[in-house]
């Protein structure tokens, strides 16, 4: 069945125009008036594929295996030029054997068929879960665009922020990097850098230079200062190894007033001229040569702090360089120490700690930070290249953090995949299958189809309907085609270019219906639950006795029973309508829904500047008087052209004063609705019944705006006393 219609850059249908059909209803019925958009739903059904309908769409699955049966002007066109039509083949004389392997093979295609709906259904959930589970990578991947974007790496997603699909497809194109040495912190940080709107080259940090090398590694630091050996006390302080202490004695001996400052004895001239002759000039130069060192250390070292205070390394900020400098701090302190405790006490053995190694790691931090600096000068000075570089390692992280993702939704879509296949496989063996039995059909068929029974049907039912003096009889020299003659024993008296339309339009319509049953060929035939009958106004010029004929046969052939997959029913009659519709189901089922709901999809068809199709209900299906209020109320609304008002408002006039016998009443307030209002004399002369003979009235009309003409049409009911049936047929 049909699922759905869409109708677009075709006649009035302009504007994309879908349509969704419940397919569990078999009748759809289409109402519109003339020049809406009807038939050129039927003729793009009639041809799908002429280019007029590019534009144009239906859904019908499994399309091969159903037969789409258009009857309009265009099928009596191509079917009745020629005084000859082609025969419909249909079941004719008894076989009991082809008619078993028939029914059989029927029943078979109906199992079969089911079973490829199952398969149907199955592949088109794996291929929904398979769209399902490629929308889930897509978004996921996408998601590492909301922790960038308008942030410092934006840039790197410039050209596919808008699509999780485009950005997925650029991810794909990306190389997988094993071990990259950057991050997003660091590509943030870069990028930042070149961004900034203050950016400029970086200077170059200078070495610390500290020359201690020398100092630290002086010999006097290892010897045993002590006094000289030419005093009778040299043996006696060698002994108890207390130069340093005597040393420092001797410095108090003049402010002692004879008294030794160590025993606080008296003390001769002999004793302090031994004593003093301990420390000789040679002991007194290495007491400098320390003094000079620890000086000199001191002074490097005060320098060192000044220099490492200064803006090129406080601003560094880096930890390896900070326990450096505090590892050199705590050595030359250490050293330091060292050398006070050697000049306090020249006769200790003191070693100091070489920091040139030191000096060295520091160095070599400041380098690696040099040589990060001169990348990004050259960087800056190549701004554009440096800003793609980082984009395209940017890529590779995110390349590389959802590899895993990747993978693994790779290798649910190959099993998903192989689902398909597997469905698709058992899908078109069923297929084969179906057409083997449809082949048995075509076989039988010919065996006991023929066209004479197609004929006594269609005479039988002209005569039927009170077509008389006409019948249907093959075609002398060609037993495949029929002729329409005028008598019973007519032979070569062809006479359908001669019947009037009403004529032609019974007779074509009797044999589409025989054609609906049967076919031309008789090689080929499509089941009845295959077959999409679409009828397109089959009542023109026809008188109303006729119409009920043609209401009746329609339900009698096409309806009843429900055989055939669909009946598309397009009419602007509601007549017609209304003549198809009573014979339709009536009242609540079992459920208490509504009988005619269940089995019928009913839509009307309407058109402004451009045709448009809505739904309605059964009950909004009005009569004809009816249906002109309603065309007001559409020119009201927007959805009809408002050329029409005029005829509309008159033929209402007409209709309703009739019906209350107050013409006379209608004529005298025109009348003076006329006069009072210069603007609208055209109008109302023009709804005036007795001015219809004034075939130039309706040119001076002018631009018609609805919402002023109902406004004056509306004075006229109030005028003649009947605004309460105005406001109920507006209503």
């Amino acid at each position: 069945m049909i699922e759905s219609i869409s109708m677009q850059g075709v006649a009035s249908f302009q504007n994309p125009t879908p349509v969704s059909l419940n397919t569990n209803k078999k009748i759809v019925l289409f109402y519109g008036h003339n020049g809406t958009g009807k038939s050129t739903v039927a003729r793009y059904l009639q041809d799908t594929t002429h280019s007029n309908y590019s534009n144009c769409s239906y859904e019908l699955p499994n399309a091969q295996d159903y037969q789409i049966l258009v009857y309009n002007t265009d099928f009596v066109e191509k079917n009745f030029s020629q005084d000859s039509f082609e025969g419909v083949f249909t079941l004719g004389e008894t076989n009991v054997t082809a008619e078993q392997a028939i029914s059989t093979a029927e029943v078979e295609i109906v199992k079969l068929e089911e079973q490829r709906t199952e398969k149907q259904t199955l592949k088109g959930k794996h291929e929904d879960k398979r769209t399902t589970q490629v929308k889930a990578i897509k978004n996921k991947c996408f998601e590492i665009k909301q922790e960038h974007d308008k942030k410092d790496l934006d840039h790197c997603l410039v050209g596919f922020k808008g699509s999780a699909a485009t950005f997925y497809d650029e991810l794909l194109k990306i190389d997988l990097v094993e071990t990259p040495e950057y991050t997003f912190e660091s590509l943030t940080t870069e990028s930042k850098e070149l961004n900034n709107k203050s950016a400029a080259p970086k200077s170059m940090i200078p070495n610390v230079v500290l020359n201690l090398a020398s100092s630290e590694s002086n010999t006097i630091l290892n010897e045993v200062i002590v006094g000289s050996s030419d005093s009778y006390l040299a043996t006696l302080v060698d002994k108890l190894q207390n130069s340093t202490w005597v040393d420092k004695g001797r410095l108090y001996i003049g402010d002692t007033e004879g008294k030794c400052p160590f025993c606080q004895q008296a003390i001769d001239d002999e004793l302090i001229t031994n004593i003093n002759n301990l420390f000789d000039v040679s002991y007194e130069e290495k007491k400098g040569e320390l003094k000079t060192l620890l000086s000199g250390y001191k002074q490097e070292i005060e320098t060192l702090n000044e220099t490492i205070s200064g803006t090129y390394y406080t601003s560094l900020n880096d930890t390896k360089f900070d326990l450096a400098k505090e590892k050199l701090s705590g050595v030359l302190q250490a050293n330091l120490t060292k050398l006070k405790q050697k000049l306090t006490d020249p006769s200790v053995k003191v070693s100091m700690e070489t920091t040139t190694d030191l000096v060295k790691d520091i160095n070599d931090i400041i380098n690696d930070k040099n040589v990060s600096r001169r990348a990004f000068n050259l960087k800056l000075s190549n701004k554009k290249e440096s800003l793609t570089a980082i984009k395209k390692k940017f890529w590779s992280l995110v390349r590389i953090q959802y590899d895993a993702a990747i993978k693994a939704h790779y290798t649910l879509i190959e099993s998903i995949g192989t689902d398909i296949e597997t469905a698709k496989t058992e899908e078109n063996t069923l297929t084969t299958a179906i057409q083997s039995q449809k082949d048995i059909i075509t076989d039988n068929r010919k065996i006991i189809t023929n066209i004479e029974t197609s004929v006594t049907n269609i005479n039988n039912q002209m005569k039927s309907i009170g077509l008389e003096g006409f019948d249907i009889k093959q075609k002398p020299g060609d037993s495949n085609h029929y002729y329409l003659c005028r008598g019973v024993s007519s032979s070569g008296n062809y006479v359908y270019k001669s019947l009037s339309e009403g004529e032609k339009t019974l007779i074509t319509y009797l044999y589409f219906l025989e054609l609906c049953q049967g076919t031309v060929n008789s090689n080929s035939h499509t089941p009845n639950n295959k077959k999409i009958i679409v009828v397109d106004d089959p009542i023109s010029s026809l008188s109303h006795n006729y119409i009920y004929e043609i209401g009746s046969l329609t339900h009698k052939k096409l309806i009843k029973g429900y055989k055939y997959a669909q009946v598309i029913l397009l009419t602007h009659s509601l007549y017609y309508l209304h003549e198809v519709i009573k014979y339709l189901p009536r009242g609540k089922d079992a459920t208490g829904n509504d009988k005619f709901d269940n089995k019928c999809n009913l839509f009307r068809v309407l058109k402004n500047t451009n045709s448009s199709i809505v739904s309605m209900g059964k009950n909004d299906i009005k009569n004809d008087y009816q249906s002109y209020w309603q065309i007001i109320k559409d020119a009201q609304s927007g959805s009809t052209n408002n050329i029409v008002l005029p005829n509309i408002m008159r033929n209402i006039l007409e209709y309703y004063f009739s019906f209350v016998h107050k013409t006379d009443v209608l004529k005298v307030e025109l009348d003076k609705l006329e006069e009072e209002d210069d603007d609208f004399s055209p109008f109302f002369r023009f709804i005036n019944r007795e001015s219809h003979s004034d075939s130039v009235n309706i040119t001076d009309l002018g631009e018609i705006d609805s919402d002023r003409f109902i406004t004056k049409f509306k004075e006229v009911f109030v005028k003649t006393d009947f605004e309460e049936h105005y406001d109920k047929m507006m209503t």
